[in-house]
């Protein structure tokens, strides 16, 4: 039996899989902002999920980046309570078993990238607008590796612009998260319709992707999260090709199709 999380800030969902490949159950519960009770609360859905089955090994993502071992969250605007915290040795303790933790838009990256919209990539740009922003490079179906963690969403796409969560001005997720596309239009995502914000939306994302995509070099564009589901695609390729000239050509942009599961098929990948 094979446990596969995604912690995220308001939920935390959860998995079993007998086989390693494909997911059983799954359960979705909200995150605990106390560390400690986030543990209770994962180990508690965990032995629920697995009927008390001995657990093999654990991966699975969390809203924040990693330090550089992979045993703790450093940074995250959603759940502070669990920043610095024994993440790993905790969750290895609770499972009796060894546990795999990354950045969660990095397992749901490479959900994508081995299961989901950019699997016949060889190397794959992968951006998740939810409530923040963001991205992984996945490089022959494998994390590609950096010091700390790609931050794409925390690019500066205008100088001494709109706050960001992370206490920076200007980047890119000041413009496209869902958290700050509520504060400036007074409205969240889902609920916007007027087409002149979503281009001024897609705009942003535009330079953001030409940024992306100059340092990164992909085959294929695979852009997730909630936002996606109301940001108009064709406007965002429409205000990329403005942008990207360096290159012949743009690369494919397309939409994840795997959702929430994606998160789960990339811990499962780690797992193997």
């Amino acid at each position: 039996m094979y446990l596969v999380f995604d912690i995220g800030g308001t939920n935390m969902r959860v998995a079993v899989s007998t086989d390693g490949k494909t997911i059983n159950n799954s359960k979705i519960v909200p995150t605990p902002p106390d560390f400690d009770l986030g543990i209770q609360t994962l180990k508690k859905v965990a032995e629920e999920l697995s009927l008390g089955e001995k657990i093999q090994g654990a991966a699975g993502g969390v809203a924040g980046p990693m330090d550089k071992d992979l045993t703790m969250m450093i940074q995250s605007p959603q759940i502070a309570g669990w920043i610095n915290k024994p993440l790993k040795a905790q969750m290895e303790r609770a499972f009796e078993c060894k546990v795999l933790v990354y950045n969660d838009t990095v397992v749901g990256g490479l959900g994508e990238a081995t299961k989901g919209a950019g699997a016949r990539g060889k190397v794959v740009a992968y951006l998740a607008l939810g409530s923040g922003v963001g991205g992984k490079r996945i490089v022959d179906q494998k994390i590609d590796e950096s010091s700390l963690n790609f931050e794409p969403g925390h690019q500066i796409i205008v100088p001494d612009g709109d706050p960001c969560n992370c206490g920076g001005k200007g980047h890119l997720e000041s413009y496209v998260g869902g958290a700050n596309i509520e504060k400036i239009y007074g409205q969240r995502a889902e609920n916007i319709q007027d087409p002149k914000i979503w281009d001024e939306i897609a705009r942003y994302l535009g330079i953001g992707l030409n940024n992306t995509i100059v340092h990164w070099s992909p085959d294929i564009v695979v852009l997730g999260g909630s936002v996606m589901k109301s940001l108009p695609l064709d406007r965002v390729k429409a205000h990329l090709e403005q942008e990207l000239k360096i290159f012949p050509k743009v690369p494919e942009i397309v939409l994840g199709v795997l959702g929430h599961d994606a998160g789960f098929y990339g811990a499962l990948s780690l797992l193997k």
